[in-house]
């Protein structure tokens, strides 16, 4: 069911007319980044405490299609106000889909999950910014293992024998390096109000992938 969580994005690099100070530029990303994981985090409480139980045709279009036409809509526009109205489109129907996911753990084991993603998007962030030559590197390698890993997930669907735990673990690790290639990214790339929504988006990702699959591996399913 959580399958969706694999999906990336590509953010292309735009200057502008919005450029911003490096602290403003922070500033709007840090806040975007906390405006989808909350807004994430409350609609899936409010889908669980509704009982709502999405279905197959649910966690495909709102797992899916709305998300991959809401990157798109941020990817190709240079305008910051379509850049939100495009993250929005990820970030509120990934709350519905990922409600019957949490179901599957305690409250103890989530939280210990987002603190332990929390620590890691942290030591990522710094090491993103302290080692630049090392994630300037990463990138193709990195969209390698994450379409090898795709493929793989897709298999466990159809193939019991490659449903092994050692794929959340290269899960985890893959976000946890996508997460320090992304601030680097972020770090070089122009100051301007759109990029900081865009790269955004490929933060939340990460950070949002990096959590389920911690969650797989700390967890005791019921």
């Amino acid at each position: 069911m959580s399958n969706f969580q694999t999906i990336s994005t590509g953010v292309f690099d735009r200057s502008g007319r919005d450029t911003l100070s490096p602290q403003a530029f922070y500033g709007a990303l840090t806040s975007s980044i906390l405006y989808g994981l909350f807004t994430t985090a409350v609609i899936a409480y409010k889908v669980n405490e509704s009982g709502f139980m999405p279905n197959l045709w649910h966690i495909i279009i709102l797992g899916l299609v709305i998300p991959i036409i809401g990157i798109i809509v941020a990817m190709k526009s240079d305008n910051p106000i379509f850049s939100f109205l495009g993250y929005s489109m990820v970030v509120l129907p990934f709350g519905v889909v990922l409600s019957p996911v949490l179901q599957f753990y305690s409250p103890d084991v989530i939280t210990n999950a987002f603190g332990i993603t929390a620590a890691i998007t942290f030591i990522m962030g710094l090491a993103g910014t302290m080692f630049p030559n090392i994630f300037s590197k990463m990138g193709p390698v990195l969209g390698l293992v994450l379409f090898g890993m795709i493929l793989v997930m897709i298999g466990q669907m159809f193939i019991p024998a490659l449903r092994l735990g050692i794929i959340d673990y290269i899960g985890a690790g893959l976000f946890s390096l996508y997460i320090g290639y992304d601030v680097y990214r972020a770090n070089h790339m122009p100051k301007t109000l759109d990029n900081a929504i865009d790269i955004s988006i490929d933060l939340y990702l990460d950070i949002i992938n990096l959590f389920l699959f911690i969650l797989r591996i700390t967890g005791n399913k019921d």
